[in-house]
Protein backbone atom coordinates (compact mmCIF):
# COMPACT_ATOMS: atom_id res chain seq x y z
CA UNK A 1 0.00 0.00 0.00
CA UNK A 2 2.82 2.40 0.75
CA UNK A 3 4.40 1.67 -2.59
CA UNK A 4 1.07 2.36 -4.37
CA UNK A 5 0.74 5.61 -2.37
CA UNK A 6 4.18 6.76 -3.39
CA UNK A 7 3.56 5.84 -7.00
CA UNK A 8 0.23 7.71 -7.01
CA UNK A 9 1.74 10.90 -5.43
CA UNK A 10 3.56 12.97 -8.04
CA UNK A 11 7.17 13.88 -7.07
CA UNK A 12 6.50 17.63 -7.40
CA UNK A 13 3.54 17.48 -5.02
CA UNK A 14 5.54 15.44 -2.51
CA UNK A 15 8.31 18.02 -2.45
CA UNK A 16 5.92 21.00 -2.30
CA UNK A 17 3.85 19.83 0.69
CA UNK A 18 6.62 20.12 3.35
CA UNK A 19 7.71 23.46 1.93
CA UNK A 20 4.14 24.77 1.98
CA UNK A 21 3.68 23.64 5.58
CA UNK A 22 7.01 25.23 6.55
CA UNK A 23 6.10 28.53 4.87
CA UNK A 24 2.73 28.52 6.64
CA UNK A 25 4.41 27.92 9.97
CA UNK A 26 6.82 30.80 9.34
CA UNK A 27 3.91 33.09 8.46
CA UNK A 28 2.09 32.06 11.62
CA UNK A 29 5.17 32.83 13.70
CA UNK A 30 5.59 36.19 11.98
CA UNK A 31 1.94 37.07 12.67
CA UNK A 32 2.33 36.04 16.31
CA UNK A 33 5.49 38.13 16.71
CA UNK A 34 3.80 41.13 15.07
CA UNK A 35 0.74 40.74 17.33
CA UNK A 36 2.96 40.48 20.42
CA UNK A 37 4.93 43.57 19.36
CA UNK A 38 1.69 45.49 18.78
CA UNK A 39 0.38 44.45 22.20
CA UNK A 40 3.66 45.46 23.86
CA UNK A 41 3.57 48.82 22.07
CA UNK A 42 -0.02 49.35 23.22
CA UNK A 43 0.93 48.56 26.83
CA UNK A 44 3.97 50.87 26.62
CA UNK A 45 1.81 53.65 25.17
CA UNK A 46 -0.76 53.18 27.94
CA UNK A 47 1.96 53.34 30.60
CA UNK A 48 3.47 56.43 28.98
CA UNK A 49 0.03 58.05 28.82
CA UNK A 50 -0.60 57.24 32.47
CA UNK A 51 2.72 58.78 33.47
CA UNK A 52 2.01 61.81 31.27
CA UNK A 53 -1.41 62.27 32.84
CA UNK A 54 0.05 61.90 36.34
CA UNK A 55 2.65 64.53 35.49
CA UNK A 56 0.03 66.80 33.95
CA UNK A 57 -2.12 66.49 37.07
CA UNK A 58 0.78 67.31 39.38
CA UNK A 59 0.27 70.53 41.32
CA UNK A 60 2.50 73.28 39.92
CA UNK A 61 4.32 75.01 42.76
CA UNK A 62 6.33 78.21 42.48
CA UNK A 63 9.42 78.23 44.68
CA UNK A 64 9.82 81.92 45.54
CA UNK A 65 13.52 81.74 46.29
CA UNK A 66 15.43 84.94 47.14
CA UNK A 67 18.62 83.69 45.53
CA UNK A 68 21.89 84.75 47.14
CA UNK A 69 24.71 83.68 44.76
CA UNK A 70 27.18 83.09 47.62
CA UNK A 71 24.81 80.79 49.54
CA UNK A 72 25.09 77.06 48.85
CA UNK A 73 21.69 76.58 50.47
CA UNK A 74 20.07 79.16 48.22
CA UNK A 75 21.54 77.55 45.12
CA UNK A 76 20.55 74.01 46.15
CA UNK A 77 17.18 74.37 47.87
CA UNK A 78 15.14 73.41 44.78
CA UNK A 79 17.10 70.15 44.52
CA UNK A 80 16.59 69.48 48.24
CA UNK A 81 12.85 69.98 48.00
CA UNK A 82 12.57 67.69 44.98
CA UNK A 83 14.54 65.00 46.84
CA UNK A 84 12.22 65.41 49.83
CA UNK A 85 9.09 65.11 47.70
CA UNK A 86 10.48 62.05 45.92
CA UNK A 87 11.22 60.41 49.28
CA UNK A 88 7.55 60.61 50.32
CA UNK A 89 6.13 59.97 46.83
CA UNK A 90 4.70 63.48 46.67
CA UNK A 91 4.16 64.29 43.00
CA UNK A 92 4.55 68.03 42.45
CA UNK A 93 6.25 70.14 39.80
CA UNK A 94 8.49 72.76 41.41
CA UNK A 95 9.35 75.86 39.37
CA UNK A 96 12.00 78.11 40.88
CA UNK A 97 11.56 81.88 40.71
CA UNK A 98 14.31 84.24 41.87
CA UNK A 99 12.45 86.94 43.82
CA UNK A 100 15.65 88.74 44.84
CA UNK A 101 16.53 89.82 41.31
CA UNK A 102 13.02 91.04 40.44
CA UNK A 103 9.55 91.11 42.06
CA UNK A 104 7.24 88.19 41.36
CA UNK A 105 4.77 89.04 38.60
CA UNK A 106 1.33 88.97 40.24
CA UNK A 107 -0.20 88.16 36.85
CA UNK A 108 1.38 84.68 37.20
CA UNK A 109 -0.33 83.88 40.51
CA UNK A 110 -3.13 81.93 38.87
CA UNK A 111 -0.63 79.91 36.82
CA UNK A 112 0.44 78.02 39.95
CA UNK A 113 -1.37 75.78 42.40
CA UNK A 114 0.67 77.01 45.33
CA UNK A 115 3.82 78.68 46.56
CA UNK A 116 6.83 77.74 48.68
CA UNK A 117 9.11 80.29 50.33
CA UNK A 118 12.27 78.54 51.56
CA UNK A 119 15.05 79.45 53.96
CA UNK A 120 17.54 82.23 53.30
CA UNK A 121 20.63 83.85 54.79
CA UNK A 122 18.57 87.08 54.89
CA UNK A 123 16.86 88.47 57.95
CA UNK A 124 13.20 89.30 57.45
CA UNK A 125 13.52 92.60 59.32
CA UNK A 126 16.73 93.77 57.57
CA UNK A 127 15.17 95.60 54.64
CA UNK A 128 18.17 97.90 54.23
CA UNK A 129 20.46 95.00 53.34
CA UNK A 130 17.78 93.06 51.48
CA UNK A 131 15.59 95.64 49.65
CA UNK A 132 13.59 92.94 47.86
CA UNK A 133 11.97 92.07 51.23
CA UNK A 134 9.19 94.65 50.77
CA UNK A 135 8.27 93.27 47.32
CA UNK A 136 8.15 89.73 48.72
CA UNK A 137 5.93 90.84 51.60
CA UNK A 138 3.52 92.47 49.13
CA UNK A 139 3.40 89.21 47.14
CA UNK A 140 2.65 87.24 50.32
CA UNK A 141 -0.24 89.55 51.19
CA UNK A 142 -1.68 89.15 47.68
CA UNK A 143 -1.38 85.36 47.89
CA UNK A 144 -3.10 85.28 51.27
CA UNK A 145 -5.88 87.59 50.10
CA UNK A 146 -6.57 85.25 47.18
CA UNK A 147 -6.46 82.16 49.36
CA UNK A 148 -3.51 80.64 47.50
CA UNK A 149 -1.81 77.77 49.39
CA UNK A 150 1.59 78.69 50.84
CA UNK A 151 4.36 76.77 52.57
CA UNK A 152 7.03 78.72 54.44
CA UNK A 153 10.28 77.17 55.66
CA UNK A 154 12.57 78.92 58.18
CA UNK A 155 13.00 82.34 56.56
CA UNK A 156 9.74 81.63 54.73
CA UNK A 157 8.04 81.00 58.09
CA UNK A 158 9.38 84.33 59.34
CA UNK A 159 8.72 86.53 56.30
CA UNK A 160 5.15 85.19 55.90
CA UNK A 161 4.46 85.91 59.56
CA UNK A 162 5.93 89.39 59.32
CA UNK A 163 4.08 90.23 56.08
CA UNK A 164 0.71 89.27 57.62
CA UNK A 165 1.16 91.24 60.84
CA UNK A 166 3.42 89.13 63.06
CA UNK A 167 6.80 90.00 64.54
CA UNK A 168 10.26 88.57 63.82
CA UNK A 169 13.25 89.25 66.05
CA UNK A 170 16.74 87.99 66.75
CA UNK A 171 16.43 84.88 68.89
CA UNK A 172 17.57 85.69 72.43
CA UNK A 173 18.36 81.99 72.92
CA UNK A 174 21.00 82.21 70.20
CA UNK A 175 21.66 79.86 67.30
CA UNK A 176 19.36 76.86 66.98
CA UNK A 177 21.03 74.20 64.85
CA UNK A 178 20.77 70.52 63.87
CA UNK A 179 18.05 68.42 65.55
CA UNK A 180 15.65 70.47 67.69
CA UNK A 181 12.47 69.24 69.35
CA UNK A 182 9.28 71.16 69.98
CA UNK A 183 5.96 70.56 71.72
CA UNK A 184 3.10 70.03 69.29
CA UNK A 185 -0.12 71.87 70.11
CA UNK A 186 -3.52 70.17 70.01
CA UNK A 187 -4.21 71.82 66.66
CA UNK A 188 -0.80 70.73 65.36
CA UNK A 189 -1.53 67.15 66.38
CA UNK A 190 -4.91 67.23 64.60
CA UNK A 191 -3.13 68.40 61.42
CA UNK A 192 -0.66 65.51 61.52
CA UNK A 193 2.52 67.09 62.89
CA UNK A 194 2.79 64.48 65.63
CA UNK A 195 1.66 63.73 69.16
CA UNK A 196 3.48 65.23 72.10
CA UNK A 197 6.77 66.29 70.58
CA UNK A 198 8.22 66.48 67.08
CA UNK A 199 11.68 67.26 65.70
CA UNK A 200 13.32 68.63 62.57
CA UNK A 201 16.77 69.80 61.53
CA UNK A 202 17.31 73.53 62.14
CA UNK A 203 19.64 76.41 61.48
CA UNK A 204 18.40 79.87 62.44
CA UNK A 205 19.27 82.92 64.52
CA UNK A 206 15.92 84.72 64.20
CA UNK A 207 12.49 83.57 65.29
CA UNK A 208 8.84 84.57 65.16
CA UNK A 209 8.02 86.13 68.52
CA UNK A 210 4.42 86.94 67.61
CA UNK A 211 2.29 85.21 65.02
CA UNK A 212 -0.05 87.23 62.79
CA UNK A 213 -3.75 87.33 63.76
CA UNK A 214 -4.70 84.94 60.94
CA UNK A 215 -2.23 82.26 62.13
CA UNK A 216 -2.54 79.54 64.77
CA UNK A 217 0.45 78.12 66.63
CA UNK A 218 1.19 74.45 65.89
CA UNK A 219 4.31 74.01 68.02
CA UNK A 220 6.53 75.76 70.56
CA UNK A 221 9.55 75.33 72.81
CA UNK A 222 11.41 77.27 75.49
CA UNK A 223 13.85 78.62 72.87
CA UNK A 224 11.30 79.39 70.14
CA UNK A 225 7.68 80.41 70.78
CA UNK A 226 6.42 79.48 67.30
CA UNK A 227 7.97 76.46 65.56
CA UNK A 228 5.09 76.08 63.13
CA UNK A 229 1.85 77.79 62.23
CA UNK A 230 -1.32 77.28 60.24
CA UNK A 231 -2.60 80.20 58.16
CA UNK A 232 -6.33 80.83 57.86
CA UNK A 233 -8.42 83.29 55.89
CA UNK A 234 -9.22 85.46 58.90
CA UNK A 235 -8.41 85.92 62.59
CA UNK A 236 -11.86 84.58 63.47
CA UNK A 237 -11.24 81.33 61.59
CA UNK A 238 -7.87 81.02 63.29
CA UNK A 239 -9.30 81.52 66.78
CA UNK A 240 -12.05 78.98 66.12
CA UNK A 241 -9.50 76.40 64.98
CA UNK A 242 -7.46 76.92 68.15
CA UNK A 243 -10.47 76.75 70.48
CA UNK A 244 -11.81 73.58 68.85
CA UNK A 245 -8.44 71.95 68.33
CA UNK A 246 -9.60 71.01 64.83
CA UNK A 247 -10.09 73.49 61.95
CA UNK A 248 -13.49 73.71 60.29
CA UNK A 249 -11.70 73.96 56.95
CA UNK A 250 -8.13 73.05 55.95
CA UNK A 251 -5.61 75.87 56.45
CA UNK A 252 -4.55 77.85 53.39
CA UNK A 253 -0.95 77.87 54.50
CA UNK A 254 1.56 76.13 56.77
CA UNK A 255 4.85 77.56 58.01
CA UNK A 256 7.73 75.70 59.65
CA UNK A 257 10.72 77.14 61.48
CA UNK A 258 12.60 73.87 60.93
CA UNK A 259 14.07 72.54 57.70
CA UNK A 260 12.52 69.22 56.58
CA UNK A 261 14.65 69.50 53.40
CA UNK A 262 17.83 69.12 55.51
CA UNK A 263 16.78 65.47 55.92
CA UNK A 264 17.74 64.67 52.32
CA UNK A 265 21.15 63.63 50.91
CA UNK A 266 21.80 67.10 49.48
CA UNK A 267 20.31 68.86 52.51
CA UNK A 268 22.39 66.91 55.04
CA UNK A 269 25.58 67.76 53.15
CA UNK A 270 24.61 71.45 52.99
CA UNK A 271 23.82 71.57 56.72
CA UNK A 272 27.15 69.95 57.62
CA UNK A 273 28.99 72.43 55.38
CA UNK A 274 27.22 75.31 57.13
CA UNK A 275 28.16 73.92 60.55
CA UNK A 276 31.78 73.38 59.52
CA UNK A 277 31.92 77.06 58.59
CA UNK A 278 31.01 78.10 62.12
CA UNK A 279 33.45 77.97 65.01
CA UNK A 280 32.76 74.81 66.99
CA UNK A 281 29.66 74.09 64.93
CA UNK A 282 30.72 70.71 63.59
CA UNK A 283 31.86 69.49 67.02
CA UNK A 284 28.73 70.67 68.78
CA UNK A 285 26.08 69.77 66.24
CA UNK A 286 27.73 67.36 63.77
CA UNK A 287 26.42 64.06 65.18
CA UNK A 288 22.90 65.42 65.49
CA UNK A 289 23.00 66.80 61.94
CA UNK A 290 24.19 63.46 60.51
CA UNK A 291 21.09 61.74 61.95
CA UNK A 292 22.74 58.31 61.82
CA UNK A 293 19.67 56.50 63.19
CA UNK A 294 17.32 58.30 60.78
CA UNK A 295 14.91 59.42 63.52
CA UNK A 296 14.85 63.05 62.43
CA UNK A 297 14.46 62.11 58.77
CA UNK A 298 11.48 59.90 59.63
CA UNK A 299 9.79 62.79 61.43
CA UNK A 300 10.66 65.18 58.58
CA UNK A 301 8.98 62.82 56.14
CA UNK A 302 5.91 62.48 58.37
CA UNK A 303 5.54 66.23 58.83
CA UNK A 304 6.12 66.99 55.15
CA UNK A 305 3.61 64.35 54.08
CA UNK A 306 1.01 65.84 56.41
CA UNK A 307 1.68 69.42 55.30
CA UNK A 308 1.73 68.68 51.58
CA UNK A 309 -1.40 66.57 51.94
CA UNK A 310 -3.22 69.46 53.61
CA UNK A 311 -2.17 72.06 51.05
CA UNK A 312 -2.03 69.97 47.84
CA UNK A 313 -3.90 66.65 48.31
CA UNK A 314 -3.71 65.93 44.57
CA UNK A 315 0.05 65.48 44.98
CA UNK A 316 -0.72 62.05 46.48
CA UNK A 317 -3.60 61.06 44.21
CA UNK A 318 -3.15 58.10 41.86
Amino acid sequence: RRLLHLLSDPPLKRTQQPKARQAGAVRNIQHAVAAAAAAAAAVAAAIAMRHALRWWKRPRLALLNPVVPTSAYSLSVAKMLRELCDAIDCRVAIHEVDVASSPFDSALIEHFDGFIIPGSVASAYDKATYPWTSHLEATIRRLHARGRPMLGICYGHQIISQALGGRVEHNSAGLQAARCEFDVTALGASLGLGDGTAALQYHHNDCVTRLPPCAANLGCSASCPAHASALFASPTTSRMAVSRGVPADPPIGITLQGHPEFSTPTGAAILLDILHGEEGGAERYGDSARDADGRTAAQAHKITRAVMGLLWPKAFAE
